[in-house]
């Protein structure tokens, strides 16, 4: 799975990009044959204003097709990220349940044509 992080208005320490990658590399771990590409962005919308304005975007490039797009929004922009990860997930599952869900409908509905 590749990660790619790009961030907007928000200034990261040195070694927090790779922190991030190495968090969500290991919260999807099981998901890694799913996920052929992830795209995280960070945003602070509004700068030094505060508020929640800490935005977080998760784009995966499914194995096999298909994309999940996850946004989350907190004042806290570890929040955010820890939040879309979650949502992230369990849109990966739902997804790929649904897909396995058809193929194997269109199988049953293959070998029952041909009996």
């Amino acid at each position: 799975m590749n990660i790619h992080l790009r961030t907007q208005h928000v200034s990261l320490p040195p070694r927090s990009g790779e922190a991030i990658r190495r968090r969500l590399a290991q919260a999807f771990s099981g998901l890694t044959s799913r996920i052929a590409r992830l795209h995280v962005t960070l945003k602070d919308v509004n700068g030094p204003r505060g508020g929640r304005d800490k935005v977080c975007i998760l784009r995966g490039e499914l194995a096999g097709g298909g994309e999940v797009l996850v946004r989350s929004r907190s004042d806290r922009m570890r929040q955010a990220l820890d939040d879309c990860a979650r949502r992230f997930r369990g849109s990966v599952y739902r997804q790929t349940k649904r897909r396995d869900a058809r193929k194997r409908q269109r199988i049953r509905l293959s070998e029952s044509s041909l009996a």
